[in-house]
């Protein structure tokens, strides 16, 4: 059965032996998978393996261990990845006897990015979704795209006007990931409120004039001293630390992801390919990525939750002064500022 994106929650009370995600929109194939491994665990499908397909991957390894599924007691979610969207001759077989005889208390998900469409013609791929639940995500145009905002600020608790959702459309061009991180920005910024249009200009004009984003890429390529100077402007500039913590834990998030896919065996072009940044951005997180180790950055996660704290008024400090520490931290990687080291 094949279901758009939004209508995905409700296939999701009684699982299905498979779950085929594949399009275009990142946004939406990340927080699809998200939100079935969700339902998984709830489920008590307390065993996870994950296998990435890049070239050369040997398909006997998934065949293996969907044989191997019975021989055990836990229910199991078996995770194919495919980047390039490109499944071998080998790989269709497997792919087709599972939809032949699917093994019990098994729930397959594949993703597939970018899916040649004839592809979905193929006799595994057809079986697979008529055993199961197919979600094709891509890009939203037009009414879509303004309605996909709309429900995210709303998700948030964020009402806004029609002349703020309009704004918003034309500044993040249709790209989700970018349309959800300022949706994130302005309920970091006003909480669950009405946002207007003239609230919405404000903090528009306010990352022109102030640009937090110009702050993560100083210490994410370890430029010390650019990094002491922005955070002392923005401070002096009235920016809330709020917004500077949140660009902060932002990449953070993103640097602990491709750790991860580097650990199975992704290439960081490949990844960065994916997150759909720009070359000078590109540039700064490989920087951070050769100097920054996972323990570092999950020491630093700590600090930001800390952080978070003392800005809510949940425990005492200096704000400003933590963030200066973080940053630098994580510009020098030296733990003369905060315990990062391994």
């Amino acid at each position: 059965m094949r279901v758009g994106f939004d209508r995905l929650a409700g296939q999701l009370a009684d699982l299905a032996p498979v779950y085929l995600l594949y399009g275009e929109e990142p946004l939406q194939l990340t927080e699809a998978a998200d939100l079935i491994r969700r339902v998984c665990r709830a489920h008590g499908f307390t065993e996870r393996r994950i296998y990435t397909v890049l070239p050369g991957f040997d398909w006997s390894l998934l065949a293996a261990d969907i044989d191997a599924v019975g021989l055990f007691s836990e229910r199991r979610l078996l995770e194919v990845w495919v980047p390039d969207g490109k499944v071998s001759p080998e790989g269709a077989k497997v792919l087709f006897r599972y939809a032949e005889s699917p093994p019990e208390a098994t729930v397959l998900l594949l993703r597939l990015e970018n899916l040649p469409a004839a592809v979905q013609k193929a006799p595994w791929f057809v079986r697979l979704e008529a055993l199961g639940v197919a979600v094709q995500v891509r890009p939203l145009r037009g009414q879509e795209f303004l309605d996909f905002l709309a429900d995210r600020a709303r998700s948030k608790g964020l009402d806004l006007e029609r002349e703020a959702l309009h704004f918003l459309a034309a500044r993040t061009e249709g790209n989700l990931l970018a349309a959800a991180q300022e949706i994130d920005k302005l309920y970091v910024l006003y909480g669950r409120t009405r946002i207007d249009a003239q609230r919405l200009f404000e903090a528009v004009a306010d990352s022109a004039r102030f640009n937090v984003f110009d702050l993560t890429e100083a210490w994410l390529m370890g430029q010390v001293e650019r990094t002491d100077r922005i955070l002392a402007g923005l401070r002096a500039e009235g920016v809330a630390p709020a917004v500077v913590l949140w660009a902060i834990t932002g990449e953070l998030r993103r640097l602990l992801q491709l750790l991860e896919e580097q650990r199975l065996g992704i290439p960081v072009v490949e990844s960065l390919k994916r997150q759909r940044l720009w070359d000078r951005r590109k540039v700064a997180v490989e920087h951070a990525l050769r100097r920054l180790k996972r323990a570092a950055l999950h020491a630093a996660i700590r600090a930001a939750v800390e952080i978070d704290a003392v800005i809510k008024g949940q425990a005492v400090g200096d704000a400003w002064g933590l963030l200066r520490d973080l940053c630098l931290a994580l510009a020098t990687a030296e733990s003369v500022y905060l315990n990062l080291s391994e």
